[in-house]
């Protein structure tokens, strides 16, 4: 007899780091259960459609609809994200109140872990970026801090991932950690998919938060607070 494979529902799998993160899970023998939201998803968004995948409506700003759409799932990763960086009620709407929202959804359903992508220069990470990308990018991180604090207390088992900036370039592929902002860099979409699944069952990396670059950026200086999860 077959194991069942479990469920992990992917928020924001349209986009380009979510597009890869399912790529990765069905890869991984998961089943996808990928939330579109209208209007700004179609219902079977091209390109995700295939063996593994399964689709399903809910409304970011809702607990109870998203509750829903986690019935009967085992994981969820979120990598929703404003399509306004500069607007801090859009910021506000996705970056901070929609994972809170996913995470009580994720709670309210027994989910056994959730994992988020954030990102670098969030919370006590602030310090690893430049003072003038702090400025011009304060509405998102702040929403994204608010929301690092509400799942580190909300009473779910996490892990949240900040990656550095992305980079469409090939890079080394071997992926650094770090915590509390000690290191910066960049990163691949596909690199961070990766950490995503891996952080769904990997004890040491949970309850734990995460800067997450390829090792080859990481400024020598700062090599030696790369950590091993």
């Amino acid at each position: 007899m077959t194991e069942e494979k479990k469920i992990v529902v992917v928020a924001g799998p349209t986009g380009r780091a979510g597009r890869l993160v399912v790529t990765e899970l069905v890869k991984s023998g998961y089943k996808v259960r990928a939330l579109t939201v209208p209007p700004f998803d179609p219902p079977e968004p091209e390109g995700l459609k295939g063996e593994g995948v399964e689709f399903a409506q809910g409304d970011i700003t809702s607990v109870a609809s998203l509750a829903k759409v986690m019935q009967g799932a085992d994981f969820m990763i979120s990598a929703i994200g404003s399509r306004k960086p500069f607007s801090k009620k859009e910021n506000d709407k996705i970056d901070n109140m929609g994972n809170q929202n996913l995470a009580q959804a994720a709670k309210a359903q027994g989910l056994k872990h959730i994992v988020v992508i954030s990102s670098i220069g969030t919370g006590n990470s602030r310090n690893a970026i430049s003072f003038m990308y702090r400025v011009m990018m304060g509405p998102i991180l702040k929403a994204k801090a608010k929301s690092e604090d509400f799942i580190r207390s909300c009473g779910i088992r996490y892990t949240i991932i900040r990656p550095g900036g992305y980079s469409d370039k090939e890079l080394s592929g071997a992926i650094a950690f770090g915590e509390g902002g000690k290191i910066t860099g960049r990163i691949q979409r596909s690199q961070i998919a990766s950490v995503c699944v891996d952080a769904l069952t990997n004890p040491a990396m949970q309850n734990r938060t995460f800067e997450v670059v390829d090792a080859s950026t990481v400024a020598e200086e700062r090599r030696s607070f790369i950590i091993k999860p």
